[in-house]
């Protein structure tokens, strides 16, 4: 029961689609298009999040950049083979995740030939997942949604002609909301066993608790009632859910870069972001159950539970509120961009983020008077690079074609690899198009499709009984995924 807790730890789980971890990988529609490379580019108000030290080389004195990214990702959960299934994947189940939509918006004013201030907004952390209420492991994770916000204002600055820097402060804010099962699918011998021995102690613990003969006798018919309720009852559905939900509060970093134009054709940079602290200080809590009836019984298991000085079979999380902290990592990209001629543009980014960062994560409730020690448990994520590599054409005045391919490593141990966080190295190709509609104003989109570098990956999750802390079980299953990407944004200079 202990592992009820970890569902907390699911503020820090993504769906792996978009890029590991929890980061998020669409800041323009325009750059998507090329599989988000960028940091040795001249983007214009775009280059606030890629580097802020290229913003400063823009064209024009106002340059402005909105859009936004559709992400559709499925992910398949299979047993593994064994005697039991015959060797075969007897069962595979796929999660149901709605569309996520991360938006970006980028303003950019050059008052001088030196100078650029602009401001960008932009969601740099995020994750959708839904396995569905009652699956094979909703006790580890049924649903999560979660959502990290920046604003960032930003100034840049030329050194010289060919050397820039800059710098932006990062105010980051965000929220999420899960839900997990408090008891594994089908476990309700679990609970049928607890009604028994419940009905077997109240004679001798009747007595002790002031209870009369007639008290004990109803307790007891309760107790009875309760244990053939849940043997022919609620067989296959998630008995009792937890809903968690928090807001982090405001955490402020720093995003700088440096470029160099080393020739006309040739350019290298850096860009870094530095490490935020998500705190969360007050989060909430409440508990769905499956049937009225079932929400009744387990209360007054509960009741006799505390009566008998145990702990409780469902702990009251619906009863206080919770405060713990999530890393968002650093990051540290290398670039380089080549511009052979008029026409082509490409660009290579190396990327190192810093996710040994997350070793761990201490959820702690608020009310002490609960009862509810910390919950401490291991994540050992792993520090990653990603590659990127785009090329961009201008085929027409009006017309730029762009191709992508970027490869991603998973920061996840096989050992902690969950359905929280079904983490894999992800490879993924993109294309994209822009269209001039008007000196001023174009229209960008573009398609990314995201899939797994292996054809699927083994991940084992252990879980601990509550009160001895002993292992209890392990989860053990075969993931797959992939993830459509389509992009839209507008682009105006003037």
């Amino acid at each position: 029961m202990k592992k009820i807790f970890l569902l907390i730890a699911c503020i820090a789980a993504a769906s792996g689609a978009r890029a590991e971890g929890y980061q998020v990988n669409n800041f323009s529609a325009r750059q998507a298009g090329m599989a988000n490379v960028g940091t040795a580019m001249k983007l214009g108000s775009e280059s606030i999040y890629f580097n802020p030290a290229a913003a400063v080389f823009q064209d024009s004195k106002f340059d402005i950049s909105v859009g936004a990214t559709g992400i559709l990702s499925s992910v398949w959960a299979s047993e593994l083979p064994s005697l039991e299934n015959g060797y075969r994947s007897s069962l595979t189940e796929k999660s149901d995740n709605k569309m996520s939509t991360p938006l970006h918006m980028y303003i950019n004013y050059k008052p001088s030939e030196r100078w650029a201030v602009g401001l960008g907004f932009y969601t740099p952390n995020g994750s959708s997942m839904n396995w569905g209420d009652n699956w094979s492991g909703a006790h580890l994770i049924q649903e999560i949604n979660l959502a990290a916000y920046t604003f960032q204002p930003t100034v840049s600055f030329k050194i010289c002609d060919r050397l820039s820097i800059g710098a932006g402060l990062m105010i980051t804010w965000g929220n999420f909301d899960l839900a997990r099962a408090m008891l594994p699918v089908g476990g309700n011998q679990t609970l049928v066993t607890g009604f028994n021995t419940v009905n077997q102690l109240l004679p001798v613990l009747g007595p002790s608790a002031g209870l009369t003969a007639e008290q004990i006798a109803a307790y007891q018919a309760t107790a009875q009632q309760g244990a053939a309720y849940f043997e022919n009852n609620l067989q296959n559905k998630a008995i009792v859910s937890a809903k968690l939900q928090g807001d982090a509060n405001v955490a402020i970093g720093v995003n700088a870069g440096i470029l160099w134009d080393i020739t006309d054709q040739w350019s290298v940079a850096m860009s870094y972001r530095s490490r935020l602290n998500m705190k969360v200080d007050r989060g909430t809590a409440r508990l769905n159950y499956a049937s009225a009836e079932a929400q009744q019984l387990l209360s007054f298991l509960n009741s006799v539970l505390t009566m008998a000085g145990q702990s409780p079979a469902i702990p009251a999380l619906d009863q206080g509120t919770f405060h713990t902290q999530l890393p968002l990592p650093t990051t540290v990209t290398w670039g380089v961009s080549y511009r052979p001629n008029a026409k082509w543009q490409m660009g290579v980014d190396l990327q190192w983020i810093g996710w040994s960062a997350y070793k761990d994560l201490n959820v702690a409730f608020n009310e002490q008077e609960l009862g509810i020690d910390d919950i401490y448990s291991v994540k050992n994520y792993s520090n990653t690079l990603s590659a990127r590599f785009g090329a961009e054409y201008a085929a027409l005045d009006w017309l730029q074609a762009r191709a992508g391919i970027y490869f991603d490593e998973s920061p996840v141990d096989s050992n902690y690899l969950n359905p929280e966080t079904p983490s894999m190295t992800k490879i993924s190709y993109s294309a994209g198009l822009s269209f001039r509609l008007a000196r001023c104003a174009a229209l960008d989109v573009a398609y990314c499709y995201v899939s797994s570098a292996d054809p699927e990956r083994t991940g084992s999750y252990p879980l601990y009984d509550y009160a001895s802390g002993e292992l209890s079980s392990v989860f053990t299953r075969n993931y797959r995924l992939h993830a459509h990407v389509v992009s839209f944004g507008m682009r105006f200079n003037f």
